[in-house]
Parts: structure tokens; sequence; C-alpha cells
């Protein structure tokens, strides 16, 4: 589609042509050659009216038709931000999980410590008192005698 600025230019150069041949053809007054050239200056006043509307009209309904996209690039913009930080924060996450994890191996072996420590009192409390005596005597047991 043409522009319609140049569409304008062309018209008023067309009209300044046939204004330029009528005043020639005249061979009356001034006078004359101005009724003919009035109605023409008219006619290429309201044509220039027209274009201006007809080309504020299309880039309002351009506007219009790349609005829907306009919009759709910000969400994407939105969309990818908040992605984003949905990964950090499912990383900060994971880490946190990882310390989890750690402190219950920590706490599941110790309850199995616990849990063999309860079935066989008798070798816990020999473990306990073998360890009492070598610390008291040095690692050497002494036998008092009667």
């Amino acid at each position: 589609m043409a522009n319609p600025s140049d569409l304008l230019k062309a018209w008023q150069d067309a009209i300044g042509e046939v204004g330029g041949a009528a005043a020639s053809l005249v061979s009356g007054p001034a006078g004359a050659a101005g009724e003919l050239l009035s109605p023409l200056q008219r006619q290429a006043e309201q044509l220039e009216r027209v274009l201006q509307r007809q080309l504020e009209f299309e880039r309002e309904v351009i506007g219009r038709a790349v609005a829907p996209a306009r919009a759709a690039l910000e969400i994407f913009e939105q969309t990818t931000t908040a992605f984003r930080s949905q990964a950090e924060a499912f990383h900060a996450a994971a880490s946190a999980f990882e310390q989890v994890a750690e402190l219950m191996e920590q706490e599941a072996r110790l309850m199995e410590q616990a849990a063999k420590s309860v079935r066989d009192p008798v070798a816990a409390l020999r473990a306990a008192g073998t360890a009492v005596r070598s610390e008291n005597s040095g690692g050497k047991s002494k036998k008092k005698k009667k």
C-alpha cells in the first residue's frame, strides 16, 4: 500500500499541473483562472484531510492488532522471571533437604546403637564397666585381696 503522504504529494502536484494548464488556456482575465483553481485547491485540501484520517485509522488498527502480541511478550517476560525465582527456591530447598537427610542418617545410626544396647544390656554394662576400669587404672585392672 502506498504511503498516504506520497499520495497527497502526487495529488497536489497533479492539481498544480492542471491549474497551470488551465491558467494558460484561459485567455480571459486572471480571475477566471483563479475561479478554476479554487475548487481544485479545496479538493486537494479535502483529500489531504481524508488521507490524514486514513493514516490515523491505520495506526490505530495496527496498534490494536499488535497490542495482544505486546501483552503476550510482557507475560512471557514475567513468567521467565517467576521460573527463575522458583528455580532458585528449589535449589535452596534441595540444599535444606540434603542437610535434613544427613541429620536423619545420624539419628538412624544413634537409634541403631540404642537398639543394640537395649537388646544386650549385659554386654553394654560390661563394655561400660571395662571402659570405666581402664580409665581408673590406666588400662590395668587391680584385684583387691581380702
